[in-house]
């Protein structure tokens, strides 16, 4: 407290993320996976979602009862409601997204197709993306990415239904 080395709270390291990885390493070690994280680029800390002194919230979340509702009160277009819903984002974010970074793009768990075919196997599409008979004439294979046809993932008022296209 009487020599900080951060330049404002006076933290014992230079940077709040330093002090949360003292303890939570494995988060930290997220923050580097991602090309555009909000954390590294120094437009969020640890703080911005946590409380760090202490919250009744799940997992000390500064907003919200949930770790989605954390979540929407920055990204409220994915918020809802939507008359067609889908199932994962009610069921929360980090069904789909690691909040902390991931290697892959927008902090998905895992990439597309295989993020979507945890779930949708055998539906309407071939349960492989990778099949060797859709090879040569699935746009899928070449676009490699479900949300090439639906876009909008999170949910839809759209009346085309709820196959979550354009």
């Amino acid at each position: 407290m009487h020599t900080p080395a951060s330049e404002k709270g006076q933290l014992k390291k230079k940077t709040q993320t330093e002090v949360c990885a003292s303890c939570h390493r494995d988060k930290a070690s997220k923050v580097d996976r991602s090309g555009h994280m909000p954390v590294r680029e120094g437009k969020m800390e640890c703080s911005t979602c946590h409380n760090i002194h202490g919250s009744t919230n799940v997992k000390l979340l500064r907003k919200g009862d949930s770790v989605a509702d954390s979540c929407v009160s920055c990204h409220a277009d994915k918020r809802g409601p939507f008359l067609w819903e889908h199932a994962p984002s009610r069921d929360g974010c980090t069904t789909c997204h690691d909040p902390h970074g991931a290697a892959n793009d927008r902090m998905l768990v895992a990439k597309p197709p295989a993020l979507c075919q945890r779930c949708h196997i055998a539906t309407r599409h071939p349960s492989t993306i990778y099949d060797a008979g859709l090879v040569a004439t699935s746009v899928r294979v070449f676009a490699r990415s479900c949300v090439t046809c639906h876009s909008t993932i999170h949910g839809s008022n759209h009346p085309a239904g709820n196959m979550f296209v354009r």
